[in-house]
């Protein structure tokens, strides 16, 4: 069995999950048996995992593990089965119910997202309104949890629970030495008859791990994917495994010089202190594969790999190519985390200009971030109005790539951008800036895009006017993204995993 160790699945995912997804899709189809491998508790993880089209047995939760409840048939629990006393006043609400006595707010209840009247979790407050407890139900239908908070709203206890009310497990609370608050110890209940205690979260996942690696006979293979939450138990797992620390960022700390600057503080555990723990390193490029072993010394101990993170299906390599002519040949599409590194202010900076040349010229951003206000703003305040829209994170861009008619990417650094390879299969032309690491890898100017210098905004504009300004060009750059995005092909990155996979 392969594993991809993680720390969770969200409803709104970066690189890391989506690396993971298309990886899931990879081994799938291949008939390679594997799993994602996840430790937070999650109410929602089996809506999330419909969300992206994972079945339960492509997924590992620890609290799933150890109450049994991986597969586990739905049912539904609503407002009307909490038995609450008939002195109460309910005061309902689609998104959030209240409970009330008299004047006095006992319980706020959430109910499941996308559902009508599915209860989410339980909100419960003292007579001073401080929450108190909350209580979680996982969306398929059973009580799962209990969280107790302290009177400064910290949580100091959490119980968790069985389908059939048992206990499964309990975490207690402390402050560090900076006064932070952290799961200080776990204790995993009758687990096989035994009763288990661990120094916080990351001991308990370690034995979940290899537990999990003892249910399949050991000698699995774990891929450490998400490195601050897994690299420590994946090197610390005491039964016999195969693991792999992948990296999905730069290595190191400047953008620029990966060889000679400081080590990203994310990998001083795995690279620097228990680099010969592994099996194997992987990075997603052969570039950061080069400038990794030179950073190494040269003559690292343990094999650096380069394994694609991004893949071009078999079925969306066999789509009809669409035209330029039946696109948004104007429109503009940027995917991916709204944040300062990902520099997209250079992007609605560089488009205004783009649109005093094109007038019909449109942006649209799709992503998340702590941005998104701040450049919400700046392009209001540069009066492009309905010229740009905020699309927000959407699981499934296929619809954003078939109709746009440009692809921009202005990270300062990567592992390897998904979304541009995932843009080029479906025919935009691309144009990035030329940094560490991907773009280079695949941008040729004129043939499938165009590779910008580092910063250089007035060269942003003057590729995206040279893309959009020509519908012959614009359709020959198209042809070339098809064709480029070739390399990516599901069997070509199938072969770098033959080194790997168990």
């Amino acid at each position: 069995m392969n594993f991809f160790v993680n720390q969770y699945l969200m409803a709104l995912n970066s690189g890391v999950e989506h690396a993971e997804f298309k990886r899931l899709q990879l081994f799938q189809a291949h008939q390679a048996p594997a799993k994602l491998v996840t430790r937070q508790f999650d109410g929602l993880l089996h809506q999330n995992m419909r969300r992206f089209n994972i079945g339960d047995d492509q997924m590992a939760n620890m609290f799933d593990f150890f109450r049994e409840t991986t597969s586990y048939p739905s049912q539904v629990v609503k407002m009307t089965d909490l038995n609450w006393p008939a002195a109460y006043d309910i005061k309902p609400d689609p998104n959030v119910s209240e409970v009330r006595a008299g004047d006095r707010l006992i319980a706020k209840v959430h109910f499941v997202p996308s559902t009508v009247g599915h209860v989410y979790f339980i909100e419960i407050f003292d007579r001073f309104d401080n929450l108190v407890q909350r209580t979680d139900y996982d969306e398929r239908g059973f009580k799962a949890r209990d969280e107790f908070f302290s009177s400064a709203g910290e949580p100091v206890t959490d119980i968790f629970y069985r389908p059939d009310g048992r206990r499964m497990a309990e975490q207690y609370y402390a402050h560090d030495s900076n006064g932070a608050n952290y799961v200080s110890l776990c204790h995993l209940m009758d687990y096989q008859g035994r009763d288990y205690y661990f120094n916080g979260e990351q001991e308990w996942y370690r034995f979940f791990l290899d537990e999990l690696n003892k249910q399949y006979d050991e000698d699995n293979v774990f891929i450490a994917d998400r490195p601050l939450a897994a690299q420590w138990p994946v090197v610390n797992m005491r039964t016999a495994a195969k693991k792999y620390l992948w990296l999905p960022t730069p290595h190191a700390v400047d953008p620029r010089d990966q060889v000679y600057s400081n080590l990203n503080n994310a990998y001083v555990y795995g690279l620097h202190e228990f680099l010969s723990a592994w099996d194997g390193v992987i990075t997603s490029t052969e570039q950061q594969k080069q400038d990794l072993t030179q950073w190494l010394g040269g003559h690292p101990s343990v094999p650096i790999l380069a394994i694609s993170a991004a893949v071009v299906t078999k079925q969306q390599a066999d789509r009809t190519p669409i035209a330029v002519s039946d696109r948004h040949a104007h429109q503009i599409i940027y995917t991916g985390r709204l944040d300062a590194e990902r520099r997209v202010d250079q992007l609605i900076t560089a488009f205004e200009q783009v649109q005093r040349k094109i007038k019909d010229a449109t942006l649209v951003i799709y992503g998340y971030g702590g941005m998104l206000e701040q450049l919400k703003q700046q392009a209001e305040q540069a009066h492009l109005g309905a010229a740009v829209t905020f699309a927000g994170y959407q699981p499934d861009l296929t619809s954003a790539y078939d109709q746009a008619g440009a692809y921009v990417y202005t990270g300062e650094s990567d592992a390897q951008p998904l979304s541009l390879i995932e843009a080029l299969s479906h025919g935009v032309p691309a144009i990035a800036y030329d940094i560490n690491y991907g773009p280079k890898d695949i941008l040729k100017d004129g043939k499938n895009g165009y590779l910008v210098k580092d910063g250089a905004i007035n060269q942003l504009v003057r590729a995206l006017t040279r893309t959009l300004e020509s519908p012959q060009r614009q359709q020959r750059l198209s042809k070339g993204a098809y064709q480029s995005s070739e390399q990516y092909a599901d069997d070509q990155v199938w072969q770098q995993w033959q080194a790997v996979v168990q």
